[in-house]
C-alpha cells in the first residue's frame, strides 16, 4: 500500500510538474507575441507564477516564495507602472520594434536550439549524475541541500552574491525614476 501511495504521489507531482511547465511556456509566448504591452505583463506574470509552481514541485519552498515576492510582486508591478506611464502610441516608435521581429525571431531560433543541446548533454549525457546533484560540502557547514534549502539559498545569496543583488536593485530604482523623467517631459 505503501509503494502505491509513493507512485500516485510520484505520477502526480510529475503531471503537476508539467502543467506548470505547460503554463510556464504559454506565458512566456504571450509575453513575447503580445502586440499589447500589458498583455504582455500578464503573460510574464502567468509565466513567473508558473515557474514559482514548479519550484514547489522540485520542493524548494523559499524559491517559490522569493519568486512570488520578488517577480510576481515587485516586478510586474514596476513593469506595469513603467508601461502605463511611457505610452508607445508614436507611429515612428511603433515601427521601429516591429522592424526588429524578424531578427529577434532568429536569435530565439539559435538560442532555443543552443539551449536543447546543453539541456539533453547535461541531462542526459554521461555527467548528468554529478551534473545534477549538488555536494553537501557546497552549501558550507555540512547542509543538507534537500532538507535545509532555506538556509543554503540565504547563505549563498547574502555571503557571494550580496553585491549583485544590491546592484540589481539600484538599476531597477535608476529605471523606474527614468521612465517616470521620460514620460513627464513628454507630457509637460
Amino acid at each position: 500500500m505503501e509503494q502505491l501511495e509513493l507512485l500516485f504521489s510520484t505520477v502526480l507531482t510529475r503531471h503537476v510538474f508539467l502543467s506548470f511547465g505547460f503554463l510556464a511556456v504559454v506565458g512566456a509566448g504571450a509575453m513575447v507575441f503580445s502586440r499589447n504591452a500589458v498583455h504582455s505583463v500578464i503573460g510574464f506574470l502567468l509565466a513567473m507564477l508558473s515557474v514559482a509552481g514548479l519550484y514547489l514541485c522540485l520542493r524548494a519552498e523559499f524559491l517559490a516564495m522569493a519568486q512570488i515576492l520578488v517577480y510576481a510582486g515587485g516586478i510586474v508591478v514596476l513593469f506595469l507602472f513603467v508601461v502605463m506611464l511611457v505610452e508607445m502610441t508614436k507611429f515612428k516608435e511603433r515601427r521601429l520594434f516591429q522592424a526588429q521581429t524578424p531578427i529577434a525571431l532568429g536569435v530565439v531560433v539559435i538560442s532555443a536550439v543552443t539551449f536543447l543541446g546543453v539541456f539533453l548533454r547535461t541531462v542526459f549525457g554521461k555527467s548528468a549524475d554529478v551534473a545534477l546533484s549538488l555536494p553537501a560540502a557546497l552549501t558550507g557547514d555540512g547542509l543538507d541541500p534537500a532538507t535545509h534549502n532555506v538556509q543554503a539559498v540565504s547563505r549563498g545569496l547574502f555571503s557571494g552574491y550580496l553585491l549583485p543583488f544590491e546592484i540589481l536593485s539600484v538599476i531597477l530604482l535608476v529605471a523606474l525614476v527614468g521612465s517616470v523623467v521620460l514620460a513627464k517631459s513628454e507630457r509637460t
